[in-house]
Order: structure tokens, then C-alpha cells, then sequence
């Protein structure tokens, strides 16, 4: 190995990233000291520290990426941005994140945008009148969810707004007002109708932490829902209904930046024996199959499971939740449904986690409901379930 060049090291090194970040970082460390001028190189490092959790030296490292001459890496852009948002540089961060657009995944979506309405709307500082403003959705539901309470501020200024939701938000965000107008179709023209994507807003509002609307929820489930759930569910005379969630969307978890986040259904065992609580499993799709392979789980979960169990529908789940006393769950939509509801959610976090919890604390200034509880060390659920476990025996019984 001392015959390496320092393409070698850094090969080597970036072939090891996801599996071995800590050799890998050593090994494109050492390419480094011969070409410090190799921006891929100082992508990779970032990479390596950002999942160390050195998240100030992994922006460092992408600066360098951006600034190499050998050649500059643009990808390190949406990388620097989360980087940039999850250490709270927020107004760097947000105007870093616009250029996101120049990956390629979307592009013909906003391209059609761009053909009927001009380019994206860029706020209240934009020279274009603007009466009519379509809202796009993009990425995952619970980006949808996190941020469609920038909506009501737009409306507040006068602006009629339209929002393109996923279509399984769509009935559940049609009940809300201060979402405004629901499409799933694009038809609409006019000289004043502009579009603007949806994670844009932050951006176009100056936002950050110390100014985010509706921290104690802007979401409200169907009444009639919420009243034929809490007759379906069946829950026990003194008993609290903690609602339980582990698995995420799977591709959202196949690039570095999102793996990790889900726990393995397993993980809650260490929730068994606690008195006077029984739970119930929404988790939906990828990860269910999970606790039915797990005979003996040792948990009490409610009488009307199997009815939730056979329920597909977004509005049911936030009615099912408006029935319980606390949601427990990996980072995943539910927990910004629990959030804009306003409802108790306590969230399982990664070593590393995303971007919109910030590096410590138990409080985050998105949900005034939500309380966070962090791995000490990368992989480590057992050590944030425990705490759980300590914290709801810590709560006083209900009334």
C-alpha cells in the first residue's frame, strides 16, 4: 500500500463510505495530503464526517468540493445546504437549498411549470404581480406536511393560493382551511397566477427558528372520524393509547443523508411491562410485516388493531391519532401529522438525523407537541427506546 498514488487513496476510500466511514476518512485524508486540489476527494470527506456527525468540518470539506478547480463538485451543493440547515445556518442554508432543481429528479414536472407560468415565484420582493400562487408538493409526505403551514402566512397577505398535494394528503388537507385551495390537476391561467415549489417557501419567507408559524399545530382530523374511531378502538378504562411507528418510506433511505432513520420493530420490546398502557401499531406498508412475524411481542395493543390494521386512508389515520395519548415513532410523515395536529409525538432520531431536527436538544421549534430522543452513538435504539420506557413510567396516570 505505501506504492499507492493518491488516486488510489481516495478510490479506496470513497468505495468504503457507506460500510466503513471512519476508514474511509483516513484513507481519502491521506490522497489529500498529496492533491489538495481534488474536489471529489473533499466530497468524499464530507460525506465521511457529515456521518461521523462533524457536521461544521463536513461543511468545510464541501466548501472546499465547490471551490476545487479539479474540477468543482456541484453536487456538494444540496449536501452543504442540509448540512447548513441541520447546524442552523438557516438563511444560508434555505438559499443554498434553491439549488436543488439542478439534479435531475422532477425536472420535467417544474419544467411544465415553468412553460404556463414563467419561472417560480420569488416572494413578496418578486417585480411580478402575483393574485393567484400554485403551491407544488415535492419529495415526501411529510415534507408536505412540515411545510404547507406556510401557506396560511401567504393568505394572510392576500394571496389566493392552489396547492398540488401527493394525492393521499389531498382529502385530509381539503378539510383544513387555512390550507386554501386542493388540486390534483393543473388548469389553471391567468397574467397574475405564479407557481412556486412548496420547499421554496422557507426561502421566500426568511425563515428560521425563532420565526416558524404554527409550532402548536395548524391541522385539524374529520370530527365524525375521530368520534366512530374512538368507538372502534376500544381502548381500556385507565389505560393510555400509545400509538407505535418504526419504518419509514424504504427509498427515502437509500441515499446516506436519509439512512438509518427507521428501527427495527423488535426495538420496542424494551416498552413491555410498563402498567396501565396499551398500543397500537399504525405503521402501513414496508415495516408492518415486521411485527407479524413476532409471535410473542410481549406488548398489549388495543381491542380495534385489526380495524386500523384494514384502514388505508390518511384521514384515519390522523382521526385514529386524534384517539390516542402519545404517538412513539421513527422519523417518518406520521410524526408531522402528530406535529400539525398538535398532538403528542415523541420521535426516535438517528445518530445523524435529517436536516429539520437540528443537532441537540430534546424540543424542536417546528412541534411544540413533539419531544426528541437522540441515539448517543450511530446505531444505538435500544439506548432511545430505554429512555422512552423511563419517561412514560415517569408520567403521572391519567385521570
Amino acid at each position: 500500500m505505501t506504492q499507492w498514488t493518491a488516486e488510489n487513496w481516495i478510490n479506496r476510500g470513497g468505495e468504503l463510505i457507506a460500510d466503513n466511514p471512519r476508514l474511509a476518512q483516513r484513507l481519502i485524508g491521506q490522497g489529500l495530503r498529496q492533491i489538495p486540489e481534488a474536489g471529489v476527494a473533499w466530497f468524499n470527506l464530507g460525506l465521511t464526517l457529515h456521518q461521523h456527525r462533524r457536521i461544521p468540518a463536513a461543511i468545510r470539506a464541501y466548501r472546499k468540493a465547490l471551490d476545487s478547480a479539479n474540477p468543482p463538485i456541484k453536487e456538494a451543493e444540496n449536501n452543504l445546504a442540509q448540512d447548513l440547515l441541520l447546524n442552523g445556518q438557516f438563511k444560508e442554508g434555505w438559499t443554498l437549498y434553491e439549488r436543488r432543481f439542478k439534479r435531475s429528479y422532477g425536472v420535467d414536472d417544474y419544467n411544465s411549470y415553468n412553460h404556463n407560468y414563467g419561472q417560480a415565484w420569488q416572494g413578496f420582493k418578486d417585480p411580478r404581480p402575483c393574485e393567484h400562487l400554485i403551491l407544488v408538493s415535492e419529495q415526501g409526505l411529510g415534507d408536505t406536511l412540515q411545510f404547507c403551514r406556510l401557506i396560511q402566512p401567504l393568505r394572510d397577505r392576500g394571496l389566493k393560493t392552489t396547492l398540488f398535494p401527493p394525492e393521499s394528503l389531498a382529502p385530509l388537507l381539503r378539510n383544513n382551511n387555512a390550507i386554501g385551495e386542493i388540486a390534483l390537476m393543473l388548469g389553471f391561467g391567468g397574467p397574475n397566477v405564479r407557481w412556486c415549489p412548496l420547499l421554496s417557501l422557507p426561502e421566500r419567507l426568511g425563515l428560521d427558528a425563532t420565526n416558524i408559524p404554527s409550532a402548536e399545530g395548524y391541522l385539524n382530523p374529520e370530527p365524525l372520524r375521530v368520534f366512530d374511531w374512538s368507538k372502534r378502538l376500544k381502548r381500556r378504562p385507565g389505560h393510555r393509547l400509545i400509538a407505535l411507528h418504526w419504518q419509514g418510506n424504504p427509498k427515502f433511505e437509500r441515499k446516506l443523508y436519509s439512512k438509518g432513520r427507521s428501527m427495527p420493530f423488535e426495538a420496542w420490546m424494551r416498552l413491555s411491562g410498563i402498567p396501565n398502557v396499551e398500543f397500537l401499531s399504525i405503521q402501513k406498508g414496508a415495516g408492518r410485516e415486521q411485527m407479524q412475524m413476532c409471535s410473542d411481542v410481549g406488548l398489549s395493543f388495543v381491542a380495534g388493531q385489526d380495524d386500523f390494521d384494514a384502514s388505508f386512508d390518511f384521514q384515519d389515520t390522523a382521526a385514529v391519532l386524534a384517539n390516542c395519548d402519545l404517538l412513539l415513532s421513527a422519523d417518518s410523515s406520521v410524526v408531522h401529522l402528530a406535529g400539525a395536529m398538535g398532538l403528542p409525538v415523541w420521535v426516535a432520531l438517528s445518530w445523524v438525523p435529517e436536516w429539520r431536527w437540528g443537532l441537540n436538544g430534546t424540543s424542536t421549534p417546528w412541534y411544540s407537541s413533539a419531544r426528541l430522543f437522540r441515539q448517543p452513538q450511530p446505531g444505538d435504539w435500544a439506548s432511545v427506546i430505554e429512555a422512552m420506557a423511563i419517561a412514560l413510567r415517569q408520567l403521572p396516570p391519567l385521570p
